[in-house]
This record gives structure tokens, C-alpha cells and sequence, in this order.
């Protein structure tokens, strides 16, 4: 076989191997491309709601990934310990629009009243950078009754972040700091996961900027068809902050190098 049938084969190994049993850390970077792929099928084709199912598939690699992980020790965190839940959220476009959507279907009959209460709670907090948006020890607007309302559409920074001690959390939260024991696991297939999701991103063409996940979620409940503007090139997002930590669609070399992942993630070569 020639150099590309044989990597197109091995692509092809790849993607059905990450399909069935997800990624592992420090893996081949042919399964990175794999999982970019399976991500980057979703983003290219004709839904009209295909962000957030790219979102959707990324999210399921990183829990698939997480499942077939050992965790030892095991993470600490448990129903209801929501101290975590007090931080900036980022996440990426096609995250925002899974979560929009998700509360969208759950609130046919009081959707003016959730836009009204998460309009209130970014008035608090717009502006803020991470450690003064700490200092607040304001909850995020998606935590009803200490739980997440939209668990199951959360972004993968959300599904990553685990402690190793409650004890670090609560401290953390009333004193605050950053010395949180994460599991090194969770960490690596974040990375993993999101650079997969980038990688297709940025390969369709689009931005991969990330934003404050609530105030983003509002911008897409009060934006007619939000989604499919965004997907056609559209910045819906302009009105508000770029998140400072992750400033990746405003350097050339980063793009370059997802939207290499993408070349690869089609069996191509970077720059074909």
C-alpha cells in the first residue's frame, strides 16, 4: 500500500477503536486525530443543531474515556458538594449551544423567567476576571438546589474537574486559592478531549474562542437562531469577553496546529 492508504488505514483502526473504547493519555496522535474526526463528522454535516451534537459527542468521548481509566485514588466528590460550582466556567460555542438547547427543551413554558435570572446573575459577575469572580462566592446560575441542572450537557472543563479532597475544597472555597488535588487522569483526557473538539472546530472553518459559559448561554437564549448563524460565520458571540486564559483563535501557530489535527483527522496531510 501506498504512504496514504496506510495511513488512512491506521486512521481508520484508530477511529474504531477511540469510538468503542475512547482515549488514553499519551496516546498515539493518530487516536487524537481519530477522536477529532468523530467529532469533526458530526460538525460538518447538515443538522441544523450540529454544534451542540459535536459538543454532545465530545462530551460522551471524554466520560467513555474517563470509564475505562483505573482511579485510584478515587475522587472525593459527591452528590451535592457543589463548591466547585462557584468558579468561571469557559467553554467553547458548540458547548454553549448544547447547554442553551438543553435549557431551551426544559423551559418551553418559563423561559422568560430563567433569561431574567441569568441576566441577573452576569450583570454580577461581567467584567470580573477569574480570582475577583471568585472572591464573589457567587454560584453558577445553572446550580438549582445544589445541583447542576444541566448535568448531563455540562462542558468538558465542568465533566473533568474532580477533587481528591473535600476537605481542600472547602478551604479553597472560603479562602481562597488554587491548591485543589485534581486526579492527573481527569487533566489528560481534558486536554485530550478539548483539542479534539478544537481540532474540528477550527478544521470547519470556525472559532474556537471560549467565553463565560452562563453568559454565553444567555446570549444564545436571546438570539434568534443563534446556532445556525454562528455555523454560517456569524460572531454571536462578539458582544462579550474572549476567556483571557485561552486566547487560542487569536494566534496564527495555534489555528496552524488544529487545523493540521483536522487534515489529519481526514487522512490528509497538513496544509492539503
Amino acid at each position: 500500500m501506498t504512504s496514504r492508504q496506510n495511513r488512512r488505514a491506521a486512521l481508520q483502526a484508530a477511529i474504531k477503536t477511540v469510538s468503542q473504547s475512547g482515549l488514553r493519555p499519551g496516546g498515539h496522535p493518530v487516536a487524537l486525530a481519530a477522536a477529532t474526526r468523530l467529532i469533526l463528522d458530526i460538525l460538518t454535516g447538515k443538522a441544523r443543531d450540529r454544534a451542540s451534537a459535536a459538543a454532545r459527542r465530545a462530551a460522551e468521548l471524554f466520560d467513555l474515556s474517563l470509564e475505562r481509566q483505573p482511579r485510584e485514588p478515587a475522587p472525593a466528590c459527591r452528590k451535592g458538594c457543589h463548591f466547585c460550582c462557584h468558579a468561571w466556567v469557559s467553554a467553547t460555542p458548540p458547548e454553549i449551544f448544547l447547554v442553551a438547547n438543553t435549557l431551551r427543551d426544559r423551559h418551553r413554558t418559563d423561559l422568560a423567567t430563567l433569561i431574567e435570572r441569568l441576566g441577573a446573575a452576569t450583570a454580577d459577575t461581567r467584567g470580573l476576571d477569574q480570582t475577583a469572580r471568585h472572591a464573589t462566592r457567587q454560584a453558577c446560575a445553572l446550580l438549582v438546589d445544589g445541583l447542576c441542572s444541566v448535568y448531563q450537557a455540562r462542558p468538558i472543563n465542568c465533566r473533568a474537574f474532580a477533587s481528591l479532597s473535600l476537605e481542600k475544597c472547602e478551604e479553597t472555597f472560603r479562602l481562597g486559592g488554587e491548591d485543589i488535588p485534581v486526579p492527573a487522569i481527569n487533566m489528560a483526557l481534558r486536554t485530550a478531549c478539548n483539542q479534539a473538539l478544537w481540532g474540528a472546530i477550527a478544521y470547519a472553518g470556525l472559532s474556537f474562542r471560549t467565553y463565560d459559559l452562563v453568559q454565553g448561554v444567555l446570549v444564545v437564549l436571546t438570539t434568534p437562531d443563534a446556532e445556525p448563524r454562528w455555523l454560517a460565520g456569524e460572531d454571536v458571540f462578539a458582544s462579550l469577553e474572549i476567556d483571557e486564559t485561552i486566547r487560542m483563535s487569536d494566534s496564527p501557530e495555534a489555528r496552524t496546529r488544529f487545523e493540521s489535527l483536522g487534515a489529519m483527522a481526514m487522512g490528509r496531510e497538513p496544509g492539503r
